[in-house]
């Protein structure tokens, strides 16, 4: 199975770096952080580096502005030794990513929005050397949208250039990006045409219930190119086009019902969702395009333990992921996957987490019909059984390992049981 480990789910408010914040006041710059995605890549500003900057920040927030920047470099590599020059999956040969991305954000209260309205500008570097998953080693604009709440925060609209799958569905556990403990992902809803890496043009509107936990979230944006993630980077090579081949529009709805940690109320989330995509698709059965795609997504993540009643986050949780598509245009038919993990696992590491994951994708049988006609050989399915563990060093420093044994690495050709060992450290400053 092909992982992202880029394709770096919200599951919980934001966290990250609230034990620090209680220290000092460098929290009255959170209120400017990016607004929108389901998993921020930091928490709180109080869980970076250098949370000041020398004063810089200050002047900054004076005149609306925010900025933070996050470095990131992995290397994964099967243990097994399964090496190969040309691999079909990450880590058959060591695979070495590195990622530089920079937002910054503006408040535009100032000029005329309503409160707590924004605007995002960022700018990413990202290379890995295994070249199906889009990184090319490019500088290119990751995100340019306004984020703009209305009638007491119970709507709120979001457009312009977006990442749009880190918008839906929580693709990530934990309260960040940098301190998550990597545990089982779907590739479907990228599968489906919701981009992940470089952005697309669209909106999104959140319907809240007067108790905001309650809600129906609502998006139209340009689909990723059904070429696949590679050719959809190669096509949008600097973020902007507003058109790429083979893709179309798709819309997207969830449903769900969320509840943040409190004291004596643990998080919960419940959500559904499906996606229609007016994109040409590569029918296997015909060997003809199809002029759609769709997909359905079901998760549900539950807070079972809150052994600290100062850090109410804290706790093993339980999360629970099944996605749904039409094997005659898709690789990946189903999936589902469970996540039993920990954040603060322990007394003295309330920032740690850890993770145990299993998953099980099944591929399409009209694939594998379809490979083997063409004398390649196919699987029918993968499982995955994962272990994570993220330590966080000090302030806007975490250190993730992780062991993931698959089973059916990769759809086509067949190979061997992998062993895949990663090793990703992120620097948020």
């Amino acid at each position: 199975m092909k992982s992202k480990s880029l394709l770096l789910t919200a599951l919980l408010m934001s966290i990250g770096g609230l034990a620090q914040a209680a220290d000092g006041d460098c929290a009255r710059f959170d209120k400017l952080l990016p607004k929108g995605p389901e998993t921020p890549s930091i928490g709180s500003v109080c869980d970076t580096v250098f949370p000041e900057w020398g004063g810089l920040r200050q002047d900054m927030a004076d005149n609306g502005f925010f900025a933070q920047v996050q470095l990131l470099t992995n290397l994964t590599y099967d243990v097994a030794g399964n090496w190969k020059n040309q691999p079909s999956y990450v880590g058959q040969r060591p695979t070495t990513g590195n990622v530089v991305s920079t937002n910054v954000t503006y408040d535009l209260s100032r000029i005329g929005f309503t409160d707590n309205a924004q605007l995002n500008m960022g700018v990413m570097y990202a290379y890995n050397n295994y070249r199906g998953n889009g990184q090319d080693g490019h500088v290119a604009v990751s995100e340019l949208s306004i984020y703009q709440p209305l009638f007491n925060d119970r709507v709120i609209l979001h457009y312009g250039y977006s990442a749009w799958l880190s918008y839906f569905y929580g693709l990530y556990l934990g309260s960040s990006t940098a301190s998550s403990a990597l545990g089982p992902t779907s590739v479907m809803l990228n599968q489906a045409g919701l981009t992940s890496l470089k952005p697309s043009p669209g909106f999104d509107v959140r319907l809240l219930s007067e108790n905001k936990r309650w809600y129906d979230h609502f998006g139209v944006s340009r689909s990723q190119s059904s070429d696949g993630l590679e050719s959809d980077s190669k096509y949008n090579t600097y973020g902007l086009r507003w058109k790429v081949p083979d893709a179309g529009t798709l819309v997207i709805n969830e449903i769900g019902y969320r509840v943040n940690s409190e004291y004596g109320v643990p998080m919960i989330w419940v959500r559904g969702g499906s996606v229609y995509n007016k994109t040409p698709y590569f029918n296997y059965n015909s060997e003809q395009d199809e002029d759609n795609t769709w997909s359905h997504y079901l998760a549900a993540t539950r807070q079972l333990t809150q052994p600290d009643s100062s850090l109410p986050f804290r706790g093993w949780y339980i999360d629970g992921k099944t996605n749904y598509a039409p094997q005659n245009r898709n690789v990946f038919n189903a999936d589902a996957s469970l996540t039993l993990f920990s954040i603060g696992p322990f007394d003295s590491r309330p920032s740690d987490m850890l993770s145990f994951g299993l998953a099980y994708n099944k591929f399409s049988d009209d694939a594998k019909r379809y490979f083997e006609r063409h004398n390649k050989s196919a699987e029918s399915f993968s499982t995955t059984a994962s272990t994570a563990y993220t330590l966080r060093i000090t302030n806007g420093i975490y250190w993730t390992n992780q062991l993931a044994w698959t089973h059916h690495p990769s759809v086509t050709p067949k190979e061997d049981d992998a062993w895949n060992l990663l090793t990703q450290i992120v620097v948020n400053l």
